[in-house]
């Protein structure tokens, strides 16, 4: 299945203005947020809203041209609730690997469908640091069938979809959630490709365990293949 999204995905380039088209921007400025990182350090740094905000604030303004993100298979010290624990009770490893893309962008931010597609899944999460708002849209393109998940968005913009309603590219699908409604994080979109919901229902992982991490990459390939943003890569 990977090799066959790999080889549709080297034909496409879908811009960044089809997935936030009322903000005029579409390059990227790629954030660092693995552990190594120098923009966010410490745990209290990780779980202050106020002082994460401004780091991003501080970055838009030196690149106000472009749109801060990045993600994909980085390794963080972000994940510090119990969500995020191995489901091994024996096990002290936490869900750190990122399977998806950030874009860091206003509360309010619309976000637009990139493709045409069915809804699957849109529900609003109300456990801290999950994600909000998400909506799973079922993409099938002659005999390929994959998914993209759209996280952190308002509780408005989810309440509204029924399942198996069809969605049009270009479609405006909903707004990125505030602080209190989405999962307590500052404001961002979480865009993430999957190849399988596995057995999952309402709900799909957005990070996972470093010791799974082969497994996870082909089941959650690179947004990227299909943005194909320099930045990113």
């Amino acid at each position: 299945m990977y090799h066959k999204f790999e080889n549709w995905a080297k034909n496409q380039q879908i811009p960044l203005n089809d997935l936030f088209p009322t903000i005029k921007k579409n390059d990227v400025f790629h954030i660092d947020l693995s552990i190594n990182n120098s923009t966010v350090k410490t745990f209290d740094e990780f779980n202050n809203p106020t002082y994460f905000k401004q780091k991003i604030a501080e970055i838009q303004q030196k690149k106000p041209t472009k749109i801060i993100a990045g993600g994909y298979l980085e390794k963080r010290a972000l994940y510090t609730s119990d969500i995020y624990n191995s489901a091994d009770k024996n096990s002290t490893e936490k869900r750190n690997i990122h399977l998806g893309v950030d874009f860091w962008l206003p509360k309010k931010t619309p976000v637009h469908a990139i493709l045409n597609g069915t809804v699957v899944c849109a529900v609003h999460q109300k456990s801290l640091k999950g994600y909000g708002g998400f909506i799973i849209l079922k993409h099938t393109i002659e005999s390929l069938d994959f998914y993209t998940l759209y996280g952190h968005l308002s509780e408005k913009s989810v309440s509204k979809y029924l399942i198996n309603e069809k969605i049009k590219k270009g479609d405006k699908i909903g707004e990125l959630g505030n602080y209190s409604e989405n999962g307590e994080w500052v404001p961002h979109l979480h865009f993430q490709i999957m190849l399988s919901l596995l057995d999952y229902k309402n709900d799909f992982p957005g990070v996972a365990l470093e010791s799974e991490i082969l497994t996870w990459k082909n089941i959650c390939p690179n947004p990227n293949m299909i943005l194909k943003i320099d930045a990113l890569n």
